[in-house]
């Protein structure tokens, strides 16, 4: 199901574009762009194609491929970047500045996702003989898609400019920056567009990993968390959580399988990132059509004893906190099993027995890693990566109305949390907001591990620059709070005239 569902949706959609590149100019979000691909529905959908590809282009650092996830990771207590990639070293090291590439790359990548989606805004309203109702969903799903573009730019760099039109006359190629407030009213204008739309609840399993109302519910809520605009937040997550006999949603009981690769788009999915083995076999450059829909994170953060390149390291710091509390039977805690492979009795990590393989002292990342395999003649993984889990939405509520002072409405959210990981029963029962909130923090921390949320929660918590002193890991004495956003590119501001800096850059 998975292999039809990419293979017919982004494969084929991407090939018809490939085909096409003189009228439609996907790659450079400063260049007018014509009519003239803009005729049919199959054009619409293969529009839309491409901007679901923006977030797993490896060749322009797609948000959900192997350097924006790991830069996600790696400037945090819980992860260090291996020193051969100076960038992504730069930046775990609290090195980086605005001539950082890749990080450039980042910024790029975000406005081509932004570009994409004008496009499909713009011109389906002339696509001749299409469905109304299917036509309001393909704009639904760009509408959205612009609207995480935007989200992710905001969370990342902060003041950015915003476009929502194409480019008609030279002065459109140079944008001023808008505000942080500005650009996180665009993102709920976007994601309020698509949760009002047309847009199903589910897709069948063939569609899987296309954009629904209920992720547009969700990350409108989200977007009113990371705003501290707690009602509202609590409204939104409402919607789902008050409404899983209708939407399906859940916590699958066993936490591993949501990392091995057989239970994907499962009710815990809310939003997920679709990687497979199909298309072509290139990873790096070629054309759209030539390019694989894989992911070569797996082989990123192997050990180098099967192959790998060992670029994301996991610390000392996350295996304490993630072992900090032992199961109802005394074990350990399933997340931290599922999460990291380290010298406990029987670990077992790509077939072998984890100590004489690895070392005594050795950890490594298992979460999305196709541990179970050694296959070293293809590392092209297909392992899905999670922008919104079910879990988050349970957590992001328990927050939120801890955050308004009804702790004892939490308490049910957070148990459900708990009593997956199958943690001992504790009593919650009188906590105050902030008990509430340490335990919130903690089980966020453990439960999301590798999956990219852990920065920027203890930044919009105000803990991250104690979190990351306390931690002195990697280069926790160079961390000043500026380092809590990227910088405007160095590229951005030599070539656009009406770009300023943000603050304290």
């Amino acid at each position: 199901m998975k292999k039809k569902s990419i293979l017919l949706y982004l494969v084929t959609g991407l090939a018809t574009l490939s085909s096409c590149d003189t009228n439609l100019e996907l790659e450079n979000p400063s260049q007018l762009t014509t009519t003239s691909f803009w005729k049919t529905p199959e054009d619409l959908e293969s529009g839309v194609a491409t901007v679901y590809n923006t977030l797993v282009d490896n060749n322009n650092a797609g948000y959900w491929e192997i350097q924006a996830m790991q830069l996600k990771e790696n400037r945090t207590e819980n992860f260090v970047a291996r020193n051969d990639v100076q960038d992504r070293y730069a930046v775990s090291y609290y090195k980086n500045d605005a001539s950082t590439v890749l990080t450039g790359d980042i910024f790029k990548a975000l406005y081509i996702g932004i570009f994409r989606a004008n496009q499909v805004i713009t011109y389906a309203p002339q696509i001749k003989n299409i469905n109304e109702v299917k036509r309001e969903q393909l704009v639904a799903e760009a509408t959205f898609l612009r609207g995480l573009n935007y989200f992710n730019l905001v969370n990342e760099f902060g003041s950015v400019p915003i476009t929502t039109s194409l480019v008609q006359t030279q002065s459109d190629y140079f944008k001023s920056k808008s505000t942080e407030a500005e650009v996180w009213n665009q993102v709920i204008s976007d994601f309020q567009f698509a949760a009002n739309s047309a847009l199903p609840e589910n897709y069948p399993a063939t569609l899987r990993g296309r954009v629904t109302k209920n992720a547009a519910i969700a990350f409108l809520g989200k977007t009113y968390l990371y705003m501290k605009d707690w009602a509202k937040a609590e409204e939104q997550f409402n919607k789902l959580v008050s409404n899983e006999g209708s939407n399906g949603y859940g916590l699958l009981d066993n936490y591993s399988e949501l990392f091995d690769g057989k239970h994907e788009n499962s009710k815990e999915s809310v939003f997920e990132i679709q990687f497979s083995k199909v298309g072509g076999s290139t990873i790096w450059g070629g054309t759209p059509a030539e390019r694989t829909r894989a992911t070569t994170m797996a082989q990123e953060c192997a050990p180098g004893e099967v192959g790998g390149w060992n670029e994301l390291l996991p610390t000392t710091v996350l295996l304490n906190a993630m072992t900090q509390e032992k199961t109802v039977t005394g074990d350990f805690d399933p997340r931290a099993l599922a999460t990291l492979a380290w010298n406990y009795p029987g670990c077992i990590f790509y077939n072998s027995n984890f100590e004489s393989k690895f070392g005594a002292n050795a950890i490594w990342i298992r979460k999305n890693q196709n541990w179970w395999n050694n296959d070293e003649g293809d590392w092209k993984s297909e392992l899905n990566e999670y922008a919104m889990r079910y879990a988050d939405v349970l957590l992001m509520l328990a927050e939120a109305k801890t955050m308004q002072g009804k702790v004892p409405e939490a308490i049910p959210l957070v148990k459900r949390i708990r009593d997956r990981a199958k943690l001992p029963d504790i009593s919650m029962t009188g906590w105050t907001k902030d008990q509430m909130m340490a335990e919130i923090m903690h089980q966020r921390n453990v439960e999301f591990a590798r999956e990219g949320l852990h920065f920027f929660d203890l930044r919009r918590w105000g803990t991250l620059e104690t979190v990351i002193k306390t931690s002195q890991v990697g280069g926790y004495q160079l961390f000043t709070p500026k380092f809590s956003y990227y910088p405007i590119p160095q590229s951005e501001l030599n070539n656009n005239p009406n770009m300023t800096q943000n603050a304290p850059w």
